[in-house]
């Protein structure tokens, strides 16, 4: 049944515009409170165990993206946050890295890999309703390198995995900085050392200025769409 409704509203644009604008207004957005809900409830408890996690795996792991930026603008998390991004090196992954995830409660859910994980990886793993986005960096030169994944424009993320073979990589640049400690909501974690020229290069310099708008697809800084990489997705039950 559901089938055959994604193959009528791939033939029907107008009803299909008409029906992603309802869902996102009522569906969606009604979804997005309720893991925003839970987010600000269990997010501290999700980020001590993550610092569990890497204490027994012995890697280096920061805080990335829109967690670093609530770190360093909130001194908390984002009020309107569902998630937690987390950045680390690409050379460090090991596939065994699963069990220690699972052994503090975390279940994986997903991995999207670039050229059999040699050139970039995102993961994906749940802790008690929050999700958890790792995203792998390589360092060249003075550069940090890594990737997020996009479908094309107006097909669904599964439709764009079955025309390309995957999603559609971004690929982001950052000043490279070493990282250091700091007491986030009184659990130790890492943060880049100069996060603040971490931050300008995703989010501009108005960084500490909350923008109800921000759209991290459309406005981020310092990327640019591979079209000779293709992010092939790995789900997991």
């Amino acid at each position: 049944m559901l089938s055959r409704v994604k193959y009528f509203l791939e033939k029907n644009r107008f009803i299909a515009t008409i029906a992603r604008f309802a869902y996102r207004r009522t569906i969606l957005k009604y979804k997005h409170y309720r893991q925003n809900r839970n987010f600000l409830k269990n997010a501290k408890e999700a980020l001590l165990q993550i610092s569990f996690v890497f204490d027994e795996l012995k890697n280096d792991y920061w805080l990335e993206f829109g967690t670093l930026l609530g770190a360093i603008r909130e001194k908390g998390f984002i009020s309107h946050d569902i998630d937690i991004d987390l950045g680390l090196w690409l050379k460090d992954y090991n596939p065994n890295h699963d069990l220690v995830f699972k052994k503090y409660g975390f279940k994986r859910v997903r991995k999207i890999e670039i050229d059999n994980r040699k050139y970039g990886l995102e993961e994906t793993y749940i802790y008690n309703g929050i999700t958890i986005d790792l995203f792998y960096f390589r360092r060249e030169n003075d550069i940090l390198i890594s990737h997020n994944f996009i479908n094309e424009n107006g097909k669904s993320w599964e439709k764009t995995i079955h025309d390309r073979g995957g999603l559609i990589v971004r690929e982001k640049y950052i000043p490279y900085s070493k990282l250091m400690k700091i007491n986030f909501l009184d659990i130790s974690t890492y943060i880049p050392k100069d996060y603040d020229i971490h931050l300008k290069a995703i989010y501009g310099n108005t960084y500490m200025i909350p923008n109800p708008k921000w759209n991290p697809y459309t406005m981020e800084k310092n990327v640019k769409i591979l079209e000779d990489k293709i992010g092939k997705v790995y789900n997991y039950n």
